[in-house]
Order: C-alpha cells, then sequence, then structure tokens
C-alpha cells in the first residue's frame, strides 16, 4: 500500500479513547512515540515523504458542520465562505457552486448575515450543498450549519497554541471582544495591546514544542527532562537572561517580562544577571548551555548550583508539567479550552508536505498530554490560512504564494480527514475552518512597488505582510470563525 494511503487509512479509523483513569491513548493502528517521551534520536524530524500523486485534486476542504453566531436586535452577524478556499486544486476551471435556502449565494462566495431582520429556520439549523465542477460535478458535500446561541456566559478560559499570528494575537483580542466572559491564557503577554496573554511563537512549528529544549534560542515551554517534576524545572538560563537583561526587546524574548517577575507587571524579576534562578529549593533544576557539553544541567544544593552527576537524557512533551512550572499565569484556573494553529512554519516553506505523518503523530501526543492533565479540556484545532490571493500579487513571491496555498491546503486536506468526525468530537476535540472564511482579497494588504528584473526595474504589487492577514479584516475573521466554535463547545 502506498504511503499516502496508509496515512489515510490510518486517518480514518484512528481513535482516542478514554481509559477508566480519564488518560488518552492513541488508537491501536497510529504508532505514538511510547510514553511521551523523546530522546535524542527520536527528536529529529521524520523524512518520510507523502506520496502525492493520487491526492484527490478535486476534493473539498469542508467539515461536515460550520457554526455561526446568532445576532441579536441591534447586532448583526456576517460570515462569508470564499469558495476558492473551499477545493484542493488551485486550477482556475473548477466551478463550485453552494446550493441553500438561505443566505446568498455568488460566484465567488457564500454570505449569510444573522440579526433579528434575518430570516432563518426556528430550529436554527439548515444544509448547504457544494458542487464542484467543470464540465461535469466532480465532488459534492452537504454541511450542516447551525446558528449558536449567544445567551450561554459560562467562564471560558482559553489558552491558544501557535506561532507569529497567535504571537500577535488579534484574532484572539477578537475572540474576548464577541464573546462576554472569555479570557485568554498562557505565559506570554504584552503589556501595551491590551490582549490577556497567549502561547505564542513567531516562526515555530509543531516539532519545534516537541524539541526544543537546551536549544540555542528559547526553549519550548512544554518541554521537560523525564525525571524533573515540573515545579523543580526552572528552565534555561540563557533564555532567562535574554528575556530579563540582555535581549529583551527582541520579538524572539518579548512578552516573557511578566511571568518571568512571578506574573507581575513590575518589580524585580526572579532570575539574576546570568538567568539563574534567585529563589531555588534543594533539588530545583535549570540547564545552562554556556557550561561545558556533559555538565550543562544542573541541580541546586541547597548552596549552590552544581552539574547533575546523571545528566538527563530523556525528555518529554508533558502539558501537565508545565501546568506545575507555570502555575503563577493560571492563579484564575486552568485552561477550559486549548486551541492550537500551527502548519505555516511547518509546511509552508518545504516543495511538499514532507511530514504530514509525523505532523499527525505529534498533534496527537499533544492532544494526549492535554487530555491527560485534564480530559474535561476542549480542543480546537484551527485550520492554516491560506496565502495572499496570487491574483493580486504580481511580485516574485507569487510562486512561493502558490506552493504556500497548495501546502495549507492539503495540511488542512489532512486534518479534516483526521480530525472531523464523531469520535473526536466525543473526545472534545472541534474543527474551527479558518481557511474557508479568509477573504485572501480584503484580508491582506497589498502595495503597489517595484523589482529589478533582468536589469529592469517594473511595477509589481506585493502582500505587505507576507502570509499574515491583515488586523484590520483579516484576523477579525479567524477570530469570529474561533468565537462561534468556542461558543457552540464552551
Amino acid at each position: 500500500m502506498k504511503l499516502r494511503q496508509r496515512l489515510v487509512t490510518q486517518c480514518a479509523v484512528l481513535l482516542l479513547s478514554t481509559t477508566l483513569l480519564g488518560q488518552i491513548t492513541l488508537g491501536a493502528t497510529f504508532n505514538p512515540i511510547e510514553n511521551q517521551t523523546l530522546t535524542s534520536e527520536n527528536l529529529k524530524t521524520d523524512t518520510t515523504i507523502l506520496d502525492y500523486t493520487n491526492l484527490n485534486v478535486e476534493g473539498l476542504l469542508l467539515p461536515k458542520e460550520l457554526f455561526i453566531l446568532e445576532g441579536t436586535n441591534t447586532t448583526v452577524e456576517n460570515y462569508t465562505i470564499f469558495n476558492k478556499n473551499a477545493f484542493l486544486s488551485q486550477f482556475s476551471n473548477y466551478n463550485l457552486n453552494v446550493v441553500s435556502s438561505y443566505g446568498i449565494a455568488s460566484e465567488d462566495s457564500w454570505s449569510f448575515k444573522t440579526g433579528s431582520l434575518n430570516e432563518y429556520p426556528l430550529n436554527k439549523r439548515f444544509d448547504l450543498n457544494f458542487y464542484l465542477s467543470n464540465d461535469t460535478t466532480l465532488a459534492e458535500q452537504n454541511v450542516s450549519v447551525e446558528l449558536v446561541d449567544t445567551s450561554n456566559t459560562t467562564p471560558v478560559r482559553l489558552l491558544a497554541i501557535g506561532d507569529s499570528l497567535t504571537r500577535a494575537g488579534i484574532y484572539l483580542n477578537q475572540v474576548e471582544k464577541k464573546l462576554p466572559n472569555v479570557k485568554v491564557l498562557g505565559t506570554r503577554v504584552y503589556e501595551t495591546d491590551g490582549i490577556s496573554a497567549r502561547e505564542g511563537r513567531g516562526g515555530w512549528t509543531l516539532n519545534r514544542y516537541f524539541t526544543a529544549i537546551n536549544s540555542s534560542e528559547l526553549d519550548s515551554p512544554f518541554m521537560f527532562p523525564t525525571t524533573i517534576d515540573g515545579a523543580r524545572y526552572k528552565g534555561n538560563t540563557r533564555d532567562w537572561k535574554n528575556i530579563c537583561y540582555t535581549d529583551s526587546t527582541n520579538p524572539i524574548y518579548a512578552g516573557f517580562q511578566t511571568i518571568a517577575r512571578d506574573w507581575k507587571s513590575k518589580g524585580p524579576y526572579l532570575y539574576d544577571m546570568n538567568g539563574y534562578y534567585k529563589y531555588p529549593l534543594k533539588g530545583d533544576v535549570m540547564v545552562d548551555p554556556s557550561r561545558p557539553k556533559g555538565s550543562e544541567w544542573i541541580e541546586w544544593t541547597g548552596t549552590s548550583w552544581e552539574s547533575m552527576a546523571i545528566q538527563p537524557t530523556t525528555f518529554e512533551f508533558s502539558f501537565s508539567k508545565y501546568m506545575e512550572r507555570f502555575a503563577a499565569a493560571y492563579t484564575e484556573g486552568a485552561p477550559t479550552h486549548v486551541s492550537i494553529l500551527l502548519g505555516a512554519n511547518d509546511f509552508g516553506y518545504n516543495n511538499a508536505l514532507e511530514d504530514m505523518e509525523g505532523y499527525i503523530r505529534k498533534l496527537n501526543q499533544m492532544i494526549a498530554s492535554i487530555k491527560a492533565y485534564d480530559p474535561h479540556i476542549k480542543i480546537i484545532l484551527c485550520t492554516p490560512t491560506p496565502a495572499p490571493n496570487t491574483e493580486i500579487v504580481t511580485d516574485s513571491h507569487q510562486a512561493f504564494y502558490n506552493k504556500y496555498d497548495r501546502n495549507m491546503k492539503i495540511a488542512t486536506y489532512y486534518l479534516l480527514k483526521t480530525y472531523d468526525n464523531e469520535q473526536s468530537k466525543q473526545q472534545g476535540i472541534y474543527i474551527a475552518p479558518m481557511h474557508l472564511t479568509l477573504d485572501t482579497t480584503n484580508g491582506f494588504d497589498y502595495k503597489e512597488t517595484t523589482e529589478t528584473i533582468d536589469g529592469a526595474t517594473i511595477p509589481v504589487i506585493k502582500a505587505s505582510n507576507g502570509i499574515h492577514p491583515n488586523n484590520s479584516y483579516g484576523q477579525l475573521q479567524m477570530g469570529d470563525t474561533l468565537a462561534a466554535v468556542i461558543q457552540k463547545y464552551r
């Protein structure tokens, strides 16, 4: 069986099952890293290349259900699906038709407005029928739409894990504004942007969240030596030195100053000028990358930091230890929801999706670790956002954006294949289809400029902020999509 076909088969039967102890284990047909333990050997990125020769280019990228926030007498909610984001192929000779008794279908989109002046069924549910065609119908799918009642104000504590879009936090701020009684959590907070917190790191991949420990540039908050308790591990001295003193304005380290002060906006840091924890208890552990190899891991003896006699060699991704280590950021309570938005850096710069099977494996491992801490936490997987509109962009990045868009669509294809099913819902795992609702024309900023090609200067149009949707509209659409799923599953 070809590798791609084997992956799809695995995805179709992949189940997360809950044991009597509330732990989450992976289905027998999927092979996770044993016991969530990572060694120096399996920290390496898998190099398996998926075979896409039989990938269904006519495939639709649609979840089984869509959720739209219900409007009120004074509030109208707008929801739009952009046709070109809804199917896998990038060829222009494909047409997507959306048929429904509700909303407005156009050549490029289907849109719907909620509010007291708009008509919709009394049960607040209706169907959308999608038909992909060229000369004949190639694919079709029925999607159930639900208008979500906004009167439920059960408290939500949302931990958002992601890359630069999550670090920026604009879509998270939109969630907080859109829904009452929602607070975003995490170890990263900027005093000036008005957003509660988050767990976003620019340029990061899912794999980096699983491998960055004793690293040259910012360790993963979820990685720990397997033999060390979360509360005992005080982190990487180089990180804290940069965060607190030598490089605090660098985008890599900015935003962690509050957690470095024990979740206080002002006052002394918990770490000295060399990044060492100031108030250690006997048995506390740090890693100091500046020490000679083989002696980097140090332990507080009661009077001094000394090299550990047995240096850690195995490490684990542990959400439970993360919650122990960073308890100061969660004084209002543990997360009720965790959203995950990754993929841009995992796949956007590759010639193909080289490690989708490994990506799904690690994503399952992340989910299992979160559920092992608390099986009631709801997990929302956000589909990666598409590229700027290549019908607008004319600069030298156009070919890259085409490749990026293709890869994001393939990543979405496999996320839906794996997690958009009843078994995942029963385990509290849901999809937020951000790819469907992002307007690539108005949701990105573009500017006119020039490029020099073969000695000639020509006018071009480029995306002002690359693959990042703009703050004024694109990231708000992302927030609206996530908010609707959160409201449905408060």
